[in-house]
């Protein structure tokens, strides 16, 4: 690999290059660069090994290294960055779609690392481990005071090794040992598709990786199969993935050889156009792109081509506004990810929020900046579309806001563990019988808030007034009821409950109407 650095480059990576400029060499090889240039990366490595040799802490290397490199790419724009070995094993397995693992989703509850629920086929569910358990150690490792991300790579290893898990569950009274052999666990990108009315089926994408396409189309099969003839397909809070991924969705919905993206940079390489390729299995009828401002760069992409062919309505909110490319380069163990390009969808626009303020930018408080100074554009049937600042949805619908009383009850994991309380007594035969009767307004929701009362997670005064909010006190009950559902039939059946009260997928079902509209004016003499 080559890394070409200008005059006003290395003057402006001054500082960074202080820090980093001798691990630099030694992890990209040597640069084509000028005499000039190099004694001034010389230079840098002399201050680096004086900075190990006489820092008043002893630091390791490579900490200093991987720290002065991602200040270094820093200054170039908010997605170069630096992907140290760990980081970038766990790139490589989301976009891989898999690991070696025993199959359980963990969390901390109230501060302990919790089995929030095993998933279905795996080891771990083989094994007997529930909703609920306390992983106390990992082969002697106590989790209290590890990271939870320590205990992921505890749990993680080579296929076929075995593991030690000591856990506590609720309603026993000693701790026991379950011993777990380590196997391939598939990591499915489309976290949900089901038939959500008759005729309307439901997606949704958590992210873009080598398998989606293909669980997208399984998706998609499946639910023709089962009547769909309208879909919602949901990228809210999808952070994105590889370019292909984007590219191989979108031709889900476009006719062949329409334009999907392009990309512009600096070399010959980046500059690229990309159609569908019109492969077998398109989706065809009403589509509605539901996306919030979670809702980011192969997101867009598909949101963007979607919308500017006019092929789908887009609900929900502007989403990010990342519209540069990144193109990671292997470096030895680590990775490098370098912004090469920008995109722009088939319109012509490119959707890149403004990131002159770092701080800004990662909090978003740029996210809304006044459309009447963005530039306008128009989609195939002459729609206004804007350029900059993120996809604007067709139709714009943002969820409420909770109460605060109820955020403080989530922030303390309190429905999941009085769900966990509930449940301890029945036996597992019944548990799922239990749950999908439970009453989310009867008299289970009174006792759940005396707990709270008495776990002191809210005082008597601020839960009396909790009592008189008619929508709060729903938001609760719907929230056990979820937790109930998620530790006995599943997490698709707490999913199922909980987008009941989503404002926008709701939304999304009652403009389904327009995007049929969509669909009928949309051209398929070309289709085959």
């Amino acid at each position: 690999m080559r890394i070409e650095l200008t005059t006003r480059k290395v003057v402006t990576f001054a500082i960074a290059i202080l820090i980093s400029g001798a691990a630099a060499g030694a992890l990209f090889g040597t640069p084509t660069v000028s005499d000039d240039e190099r004694r001034v990366v010389q230079r840098a490595s002399q201050i680096a090994t004086e900075l190990l040799e006489w820092l008043p802490e002893e630091e390791k290397p490579s900490d200093i290294v991987y720290k002065g490199i991602s200040g270094m790419l820093e200054v170039l724009d908010p997605h170069s960055n630096f992907l140290d070995p760990k980081t970038y094993r766990k790139m490589r397995e989301r976009q891989e779609g898999s690991f070696f693992g025993v199959g359980i989703i963990i969390s901390r509850r109230d501060g302990k690392v919790t089995v929030i629920a095993p998933m279905p086929g795996t080891p771990a569910a083989g094994k007997g481990l529930r909703a609920g358990d306390i992983i106390a150690a990992v082969d002697g490792v106590e989790t209290e005071d590890i990271t939870l991300d320590e205990v992921v790579d505890h749990v993680r290893g080579p296929e076929g090794s075995p593991v030690v898990l000591l856990i506590r569950r609720p309603g026993l009274q000693d701790p026991f040992d379950v011993k777990i052999l380590r196997a391939r666990i598939p990591t499915t990108s489309v976290r949900f598709a089901f038939m959500i009315q008759p005729e309307v089926g439901y997606i949704r994408l958590g992210e873009f990786s080598n398998t989606s396409v293909r669980e997208v189309r399984e998706a998609v099969d499946q639910l023709r199969d089962e009547g769909m003839k309208s879909l919602i397909f949901d990228l809210r809070n999808n952070p994105g993935g590889p370019l292909d991924a984007a590219v191989g969705i979108s031709d889900l919905f476009l006719r062949k050889d329409q334009l999907i993206v392009s990309t512009r940079g600096r070399t010959d390489g980046s500059v690229s156009t990309l159609s569908a390729p019109g492969y077998q299995g398109r989706f065809n009828g009403p589509l509605v792109i539901l996306v919030n401002t979670g809702s980011a760069s192969a997101s867009e992409i598909v949101a963007g081509a979607v919308q500017d062919h006019d092929r789908g309505l887009v609900v929900g909110e502007t989403t990010w506004g990342k519209g540069l490319v990144q193109t990671v380069f292997g470096v030895r163990d680590g990775g490098l990810a370098l912004t090469t390009a920008r995109y722009y969808t088939p319109s012509g626009r490119c959707i890149q929020r403004d990131y002159e303020s770092f701080i800004d930018y990662i909090t978003h408080r740029n996210g809304d900046e006044d459309p009447s100074g963005r530039e306008v554009y128009e989609s195939d049937a002459g729609r206004t579309v804007l350029g900059g600042g993120g996809i604007n949805p067709d139709v714009t619908i943002s969820n409420r806001e909770l109460a605060e009383s109820l955020v403080r009850m989530y922030g303390s994991s309190a429905f999941f563990r009085f769900a966990v309380e509930l449940l301890k007594d029945i036996p597992e035969a019944d548990q799922g019988g239990f749950a999908e009767t439970f009453d989310p307004s009867g008299s289970g929701l009174e006792t759940f808030l005396s707990w709270v009362e008495t776990d002191e997670i809210l005082s008597e005064e601020v839960l009396e007034e909790f009592k008189t909010d008619s929508q709060a006190m729903a938001d609760a009950g719907r929230a056990l009821k979820i937790e109930l559902l998620n530790a006995t039939v599943g997490l698709e059946a707490g999913y199922r409950e909980a987008i009941d009260a989503d404002d926008q997928f709701r939304g999304a079902l009652e403009h389904l109407v327009d995007a049929e509209d969509l669909w009928e004016a949309w051209p398929k003499e070309e289709e085959s």
